[in-house]
């Protein structure tokens, strides 16, 4: 019984992560991320504006100024300015729950 608990807990755990990452990659493309980054496991995101989104999950700061952590990614996201005054990236319209699925694309191995 306990190994068809855990094996049922696997399963829906995947099918949230399988949202999740469509959740990031639809956010993605509607707010035009790809446009100005590189950003792997995301269609047609091959930008050179902004700096590339590539292995996330290793890298120390966000806009060289705050840690790389979910937290801070998802406030990033969601207002750059407020992170960084000098960003270039600009305020979008992003929901919690975009940023956050967002960051947790990114931050996954699938995102970098």
């Amino acid at each position: 019984m306990k190994k068809l608990l855990y094996i049922g807990a696997l399963l829906l755990a995947g099918n949230v992560a399988a949202e999740s990452s469509e959740e990031a990659r639809s956010a993605l493309i509607e707010h035009g991320c790809v446009t100005c980054h590189e950003i792997p496991g995301a269609n047609g995101a091959n930008g050179l504006t902004g700096p590339p989104l590539t292995a996330m999950h290793r890298q120390v700061y966000i806009a060289g100024v705050v840690p790389n952590n979910f937290e801070t990614l998802t406030n990033f996201i969601r207002n750059p300015q407020a992170i960084d005054p000098r960003s270039a990236m600009p305020k979008l319209s992003i929901t919690r729950s975009q940023a956050e699925a967002i960051a947790r694309f990114l931050l996954s191995a699938e995102g970098s």
